[in-house]
């Protein structure tokens, strides 16, 4: 055996047929002194016979001198076969038994000793045994030392301790890897333990962190919600899915469901809280957005209803001004082919010219009627390029001049050179020559049209046609721009109008992205104002969202806003408008539907790319499509980010926080 070195501890012995118990010093041989002597060894002898622990006599060689009865069991041999034997006769051959013997004379010689120590040791019958060992030294009546060992089996305690020990370990394994974020708390609000799913939860590096906090104040996005919980385990002893606002280490806010119960000492006093939480962030972002789907579905249902209801009103009022005209035109030609011979030539050439004027009407509101069609569905060609307003309104005004002086109208213009726009040349032409044309019907003599700049925005002008006219009934300024209304009236010399003009200048301004508006006051005159994107507006400004529905345009819009709030969002309907507003504005990035009619996603990025002019530009496709193919072609092509359907705002605000976007300034 090796041992720890000690002071040797010597003790008088005394054992029934074995030794004869003697005292140190003077022996008085008076009668109660021999009684005592043998009450005491009567003592010895009982503990020996009768203890629990094994015990063995052994001599300086080692040799066993004696044993008790629990040591035979112990070692599985009888009294007979153990005296006069080494004390490693005991263990199996596979031990080292003469480096067990030299170590224990050794320490016999020295008169070390090991007070109480553990021990493992294989049987000669191939137990393992493990045994709480404590040695000491006692003297014989000849005089001689002898080792005195005791032996406590405690292999069933350690069998236990392990088991115990190895369900310690699976119980803090499960609980440092699970997946799902487990927690212990203390009732004054401090964390005492936390796995690493919980610390990953809250975006912490080490459970010190969040040993610091005061869970209530630092964890919690509304403490409130900490008592309120609280108070329910306390009254319950549980929660279930009771649902949570947390706040991360960078402040951002999550949503968690807590199933906790309280923790009890033996008198039923709580001393803690112990739970698992579960993050549905994203599942209430989901069913926010599926939330924003619905009402964005109902308002598209809505949105068609309206325009149901504005077709019919169309058709209705178109079938009346289409065939009105018709009755005059016809009524006339029959007069002059069953009456000729009786007219004289002044009434045939007055009726003429009532069939001239009727035809004339007809076919200015079928052309009027066609242009708003084709850019309400997109047939018209746009071609833009680069213009100067001033000079386009310039050359409009100029041809308006002689129907100005005839009303005695002032035509003028305030405009600066370089109000410079991308734009069709001949559609903006329409719209202020349309614009113009109605503020000289209804300016009386001596009055004034002025177009000019109102504002100058960092990516816009805003831009005025004002007159001095008899102005609009403020019960008819809604209708100007609606197709459905086909509001008209005549001009102050009874000049007729269509009714259509305006519809159709709306068009034309929304389709050069901007947009129009009046204000007006009976009796005091009108102002349109209309507002067109620069054609070179400040850096890092626009963003470029595709998709062939209104409804996602918008979502897309509001997203792009929570993190770039002073963005200029433009929308494009198709990946054909798309490339043209990419070539036009140079857009600082581009979220673009895949699946689009005409030009879908992946032919628009193959445009971009190959164009010098827009193969920079970051694209962002957005797709429900499952195809890898497609994905890889994307890839291939460049894009930068490829996002599934349904896109969350947190997806769009990280794909732009990646990007370069100039000087746009990202909101965190």
């Amino acid at each position: 055996m090796e041992s720890t070195a000690i002071s040797s501890n010597i003790i008088p012995f005394s054992q029934p047929a074995a030794i004869t118990a003697r005292s140190t010093g003077t022996v008085k041989k008076q009668e109660s002194s021999e009684n005592g002597l043998q009450n005491a060894a009567k003592v010895l002898s009982f503990i020996w016979d009768n203890s629990n622990e094994g015990m063995r006599l052994t001599d300086e060689k080692g040799t066993i001198i004696s044993v008790n009865s629990s040591y035979c069991r112990l070692v599985g041999m009888t009294l007979e076969e153990l005296i006069g034997k080494h004390f490693t006769c005991v263990y199996a051959e596979m031990e080292n038994r003469e480096k067990m013997a030299r170590a224990y004379e050794s320490r016999f010689k020295e008169r070390e000793a090991e007070l109480q120590h553990e021990k493992r040791f294989m049987l000669w019958t191939n137990q393992i045994l493990d045994v709480e060992v404590c040695d000491s030294y006692v003297e014989s009546d000849d005089g001689h030392m002898l080792m005195l060992a005791q032996f406590r089996d405690i292999t069933a305690e350690k069998i236990t301790h392990t088991a115990l020990t190895e369900s310690e370990s699976k119980y803090r394994g499960l609980f440092a890897n699970s997946v799902m974020p487990m927690f212990q708390s203390s009732p004054e609000g401090k964390l005492v333990n936390a796995n690493r799913a919980m610390l990953k939860l809250l975006g912490y590096s080490n459970f010190y962190e969040l040993a610091e906090l005061d869970i209530a104040r630092d964890t919690y996005a509304n403490p409130e919600e900490r008592k309120a919980l609280t108070e329910t385990l306390h009254q319950k002893g549980y929660v279930v899915n009771t649902e949570i606002s947390l706040k991360r280490k960078n402040g951002r806010v999550i949503t968690v469901l807590e199933n906790s119960r309280t923790v009890v000492d033996e008198d039923g006093k709580v001393i803690g809280y112990e739970g698992v939480l579960e993050d549905i962030t994203a599942r209430k972002a989901m069913e926010k957005k599926l939330q924003e789907y619905v009402w964005a579905l109902e308002k598209s249902k809505n949105a068609l209803s309206d325009l149901n209801a504005q077709k019919d009103k169309l058709f209705s009022i178109l079938s009346h001004d289409l065939r009105s005209p018709f009755s005059s035109i016809l009524g006339f030609c029959d007069i002059l082919l069953k009456e000729n011979d009786q007219l004289t030539a002044e009434d045939r050439l007055q009726f003429v010219a009532y069939i001239q004027e009727a035809a004339q009407d007809q076919l200015s509101l079928v052309n009027k009627l066609l242009d708003w069609s084709r850019l309400e569905s997109g047939r018209i060609r746009m071609e833009h390029v680069e213009l100067d307003l001033h000079d386009l309104v310039r050359k409009n005004l100029n041809s308006l001049m002689g129907l100005a002086l005839q009303k005695q109208v002032k035509l003028q213009t305030n405009l600066p050179p370089k109000v410079m726009v991308y734009g069709d040349k001949h559609m903006l032409s329409q719209v202020f020559g349309n614009l113009l044309g109605n503020s000289l019907k209804f300016t009386p003599p001596n009055g004034t049209v002025t177009v000019e700049l109102i504002e100058e925005q960092s990516n816009h002008w805003v831009i005025g046609v004002r007159d001095t006219g008899i102005g609009i009934p403020e019960d008819d300024v809604h209708k100007l721009f609606k197709i459905e209304e086909k509001y008209t009236r005549k001009g102050l010399q009874g000049e007729k109008g269509t009714g259509l003009g305006l519809p159709v200048v709306h068009e034309i301004i929304q389709k050069h992205h901007g947009s129009i508006s009046v204000k007006s006051t009976s009796g005091t005159g009108t102002l349109f104002l209309i507002t067109l994107p620069k054609s070179k507006p400040e850096a890092g400004e626009n963003i470029l969202v595709v998709d062939d529905e209104h409804g996602v345009r918008l979502l897309h819009t509001r997203y792009i806003k929570r993190v770039l709030p002073n963005a200029n969002v433009l929308h494009a309907a198709d990946g054909t408008e798309a490339f043209q507003l990419a070539r036009e504005f140079n857009p600082q990035a581009i979220i673009s539907d895949n699946d689009m009619p005409d030009l879908d996603g992946l032919e628009l990025v193959r445009n971009l790319k190959a164009d010098p002019a827009t193969s920079d530009i970051p694209i962002i496709i957005v797709t429900g499509q499952d195809s890898d193919s497609n994905r890889e072609a994307l890839k291939q092509y460049g894009v930068t980010a490829i996002l599934n359907k349904p896109v969350t705002p947190e997806q769009i605000a990280k794909v732009l926080r990646s990007i370069d976007l100039g000087q746009t300034t990202v909101a965190a």
